[in-house]
């Protein structure tokens, strides 16, 4: 109940933020995003209804959708008969999905998330599933970190204060392989966030903040 009710706080604030004259639309996901077997996914929008079952229509995601809480270093999966367990889908969270065969995601929503900033928490030091949550690529090393008392970029908050790992994880779910990316010093093969995909990042403090600004 905790994470529904911060779930809805964050939407508000999200929709909120947007322009008065932004308007509702339909958001799907491309061919090839959602594949046959194992899926690392985020949203590039605002849902109106984000309880999973309206984001993922008629695809199966009982035992199959799965969430990772950072607050608590926690994996949760999606039960059709405790969904309040799950709770909703977020801007700026990753999601695994496991489907049997291709399928698309498509959903109503706002997506003026790209023409603002996005805050994205790292509450605990450990790791955390972070999505992409524009509808475009956007470059990691142009990502800020925030503390609570200074903001610096994601440069200096790896490689001088220590703060988090500038190297993470994606998954590719059309080769059904994890991959690399980071910033250019850390010479791996991809240096950009995709649109609907999620990743793993790892961060060494507690209670610190990406900010992802819009291009």
């Amino acid at each position: 109940m905790k994470r529904m009710l911060i779930g809805l706080a964050v939407i508000a604030v999200l929709a909120a933020s947007v322009p008065a004259t932004a308007a509702l639309t339909t958001i799907t996901s491309p061919p090839g995003t959602v594949c046959a077997g194992w899926n690392l996914l985020a949203l590039p929008g605002i849902p109106v209804d984000p309880a999973p079952t309206s984001v993922f229509g008629s695809t199966a995601i009982d035992g199959c959708l799965y969430r990772w809480e950072a607050a608590t270093q926690s994996l949760f999966i999606y039960d059709t008969w405790t969904p309040e367990m799950f709770g909703n889908m977020l801007l700026t969270d990753g999601y695994w999905l496991q489907t049997g065969a291709d399928t698309t995601v498509s959903f109503t929503g706002l997506n003026d998330n790209n023409s603002m900033d996005v805050w994205v928490s790292l509450p605990k030091a450990g790791w955390a599933l972070i999505g992409n949550p524009f509808n475009a690529e956007f470059t990691w090393a142009n990502a800020k970190v925030v503390d609570g008392n200074v903001t610096i970029s994601l440069q200096q908050a790896a490689k001088t204060e220590g703060w988090l790992n500038s190297q993470g994880f994606w998954w590719d779910s059309t080769t059904q392989s994890l991959n690399d990316f980071g910033i250019p010093d850390d010479w791996v093969p991809y240096e950009t966030l995709l649109p609907w995909h999620g990743y793993w990042v790892q961060s060494y403090v507690d209670k610190i903040a990406l900010i992802l600004e819009s291009s």
